[in-house]
């Protein structure tokens, strides 16, 4: 199954326009588009991220009755989260065949289809929805109408770009192996296994899209991914900025009073660099990272990866 680009990243919530307005004020979206679709029971805004030029991010409200994002809120407590990765395919008919043969259920909505793109035997992973050229819509927005601008009103993060959606996993290789062979993805980056005593990881880039995917799985005796692990499944664990200006950023969450929290700071070939998290109740549902490097390559090595013998 090739993949054509990511389309958007999506979450879901409650409070519409308290997200939107988060996303805006401190994040420094800009809202593209809303719509309100109550016969596929989803309202929704697009938002241009900086930096991230035609990949968007989405939030999802419900709307009328039996909605289908209602009922992702009740699955999440009623709070706000992470819904989907929303991708393009060049056949969505293959893909789907290709996915059938592999086991994995896939749901056809409105032009769109709905899987978890993770080894069945894992149980519940992450949603993925696919289309195929034609139609834009995926999230019940083929009537959406251009959203009114709104300059923040404040400091923002300075975000350049999402760099990568984080995935926790029991085995980062098996799962490395299972994305390599379903679409392709390709290993850019592995810390040692004994590096962090907790945890090890490694990234792979998307084939055709500039965000990447993370693979973190436990280590030791008492992981924090384990504790996640067993409370969410093999699900998305946290999504990643990159931000232009470490002081900037941080005096803009100060701003808006958002504490962050797991400061790190490191110097890596002469060249600074500098990470810290938004607690997912201060950011829409969605654990958040930022981070920062003087110089481009020096936060995540791509000589880290041990060479093939």
């Amino acid at each position: 199954m090739r993949i054509y680009r990511i389309d958007h990243i999506a979450t879901v919530t409650p409070d519409l326009e308290r997200q939107a307005g988060l996303l805006e004020g401190l994040f420094g979206f800009r809202r593209l588009s809303t719509w309100d679709n109550r016969a596929q029971g989803a309202r929704g805004v697009r938002f241009a991220v900086p930096g991230s030029s035609g990949q968007v991010w989405e939030v999802l409200a419900p709307s009328g009755d039996n909605s289908p994002i209602q009922a992702a809120l009740d699955d999440n407590g009623g709070r706000a989260g992470f819904h989907h990765v929303a991708v393009e395919v060049p056949d969505l008919d293959a893909a789907v065949r290709e996915l059938d043969e592999l086991g994995i259920t896939t749901t056809t909505q409105s032009g769109w289809v709905e899987a978890s793109l993770t080894p069945p035997k894992s149980g519940k992973g992450v949603l993925f929805r696919l289309r195929g050229p034609g139609s834009l819509a995926l999230c019940g927005d083929e009537a959406a109408v251009p959203a009114e601008r709104t300059e923040p009103d404040g400091p923002t993060l300075g975000i350049l770009n999402v760099d990568h959606v984080c995935q926790a996993f029991p085995d980062r290789d098996e799962l490395a192996a299972w994305y390599a062979a379903l679409a392709g993805f390709v290993q850019v980056w592995r810390t040692p296994i004994d590096e962090h005593p907790d945890m090890a990881d490694l990234v792979l880039n998307i084939p055709g899209s500039s965000i990447c995917w993370e693979i973190i799985m436990p280590r030791g005796d008492d992981s924090f991914i384990d504790r996640f692990l067993s409370r969410n499944g093999p699900a998305v664990h946290h999504v990643t900025f990159q931000v232009s200006d470490w002081d900037a950023a941080l005096a803009a969450c100060a701003h808006h009073e958002i504490p962050t929290f797991d400061d790190e700071t490191g110097v890596t070939d002469g060249a600074a660099w500098k990470h810290t998290f938004i607690h997912p109740k201060h950011a829409g549902g969605v654990l958040v990272q930022l981070f920062w490097e003087e110089r481009p390559g020096v936060w995540v090595r791509s000589d880290k990866i041990p060479p093939e013998s």
